[in-house]
């Protein structure tokens, strides 16, 4: 396949870093908030956006949460996040999410994706209870990768009242973690919402970041999705991605709402 031209090492990441530092900054003072709410998951993507929340703002400004889940949660990530907590100075909470997960569940059907979202949910329900007690802003981790294959849950991990990493590839967001010294286990780790046990990213969308971030990029260059159709339904891998981008637009669409007048 010939992609348009995409190289995460050619962008000016200092100048990156210096706009995200002062978009933070400015939404937070702008908003007349006391802060940011952040979830720290260990991985890739919340690290950085904690990383650079502490270069934007003072440390008891920002209150990190760990939300992990008994026999899901991998021990290393609660490590991971309380690590980086510890680094960066910041005030943060262990709150566990099963016995949450058990009142809703004795009156729901199980089912593994299901599941998964309610989990993501019911984080989502405890940043924002934080955020409205405290008066702050909940910073949304999701990458561009994962926003234009809508790779995460709405009203989940899709809520946030900032997207500091938003317009960042997944690939761009490693570079930019190892920039900003993360350490080198979060840096290589395997990226996946964890929303049942051993769920890693790329296995369930069936293609490497590295894959998907150039098949994203050829899309958005182009901006043309028939032509992008056509030119690879002969490549199952790539085929896959292109139909999660279509099942998952309405994600990235406000409500709608029926005009009257």
């Amino acid at each position: 396949m010939n992609y348009m031209t995409y190289n995460p090492n050619n962008y000016d990441y200092p100048i990156i870093i210096k706009k995200i530092n002062t978009f933070i900054f400015q939404k937070v003072t702008n908003s007349n908030s006391n802060g940011i709410i952040i979830g720290l998951s260990g991985g890739i993507d919340s690290s950085v956006c904690l990383a650079l929340a502490a270069n934007s703002l003072p440390g008891h400004n920002i209150l990190g949460l760990i939300l992990p889940i008994d026999e899901i949660t991998p021990k290393q990530d609660i490590d991971d996040a309380i690590f980086l907590a510890k680094k960066y100075k910041i005030e943060y909470r262990i709150i566990k999410i099963n016995n949450i997960n058990s009142e809703y569940m004795k009156n729901l059907v199980y089912e593994k994706i299901t599941q998964g979202n309610l989990f993501a949910r019911i984080r989502m329900n405890i940043l924002y209870y934080h955020a409205n007690l405290m008066n702050r802003l909940v910073i949304g981790t999701g990458d561009k990768s994962e926003y234009l294959l809508g790779y995460f849950t709405k009203f989940g991990d899709g809520g946030a009242d900032i997207c500091p990493i938003g317009d960042l590839f997944k690939t761009q967001v490693r570079i930019l973690g190892k920039l900003l010294d993360l350490p080198e286990n979060i840096l290589i780790k395997k990226s996946g919402p964890k929303l049942w046990k051993d769920h890693i990213a790329e296995e369930e969308i069936g293609n490497t970041y590295e894959e998907i971030d150039k098949f994203l990029f050829q899309i958005e260059k182009s901006n043309n999705l028939t032509n992008i159709e056509s030119m690879n339904k002969s490549n199952v891998r790539i085929n896959k991605i292109f139909q999660l981008i279509q099942k998952n637009k309405h994600k990235l669409a406000m409500p709608e709402i029926c005009k009257i007048n």
